[in-house]
């Protein structure tokens, strides 16, 4: 069985990345789900965050199957959100998504307890994120884990029909 590991992801890593998400984003929209367009998240948006060192890619032997951006950067809409009050200050789960070919072998929820315990050993008091609304089966996912629903909110330049999403938190 092969080895799984999430670590920051490197150049190589992006071409592998950029191919996944596009798989990713037509198994999505053949279910109705219209979350991801060209301009987001795209091969300029995943080079600044592997720069920055928050871009993780899980790997199970020396493919990528999963992939996520850890950073501060919350959204502008996420203002009309009902957030919780903190100790610490939010880190942000973006972009994230486990290969079609892998879903439902738990890699997700793998990721996901990376992402808090990566919160938690850095200081961070909250784990943030959002998701389409209409994204029924990751709404699913996130309140199985604890996720506190704060809100939705309409979200510029997302395709019409397509534009509102449900905030979630876990506090540490």
């Amino acid at each position: 069985m092969a080895e799984e590991r999430i670590e920051r992801a490197m150049e190589t890593d992006l071409p592998v990345i950029g191919s996944m998400f596009a798989e990713c984003k037509e198994y999505l929209e053949s279910r109705g789900i219209i979350q991801w367009d060209e301009q987001y998240p795209n091969h300029e948006y995943f080079e600044n965050a592997m720069q920055g060192e928050e871009l993780f890619v899980l790997k199970k032997g020396e493919g990528i199957i999963g992939v996520m951006v850890l950073d501060e950067w919350q959204a502008p809409e996420w203002e009309n959100a009902n957030w919780s009050e903190t100790k610490g200050k939010p880190l942000i789960l973006h972009s994230f998504c486990v290969d079609p070919s892998a879903q439902g072998g738990g890699f997700g929820s793998k990721m996901l307890q990376f992402a808090e315990d990566f919160a938690r050993d850095q200081g961070y008091g909250v784990l943030r994120l959002d998701t389409y609304s209409g994204n029924e089966g990751a709404v699913r996912f996130y309140e199985k884990r604890g996720y506190k629903i704060t809100g939705k909110v309409m979200m510029n330049g997302k395709p019409e029909g397509h534009e509102l999403y449900v905030c979630f938190e876990k506090l540490f």
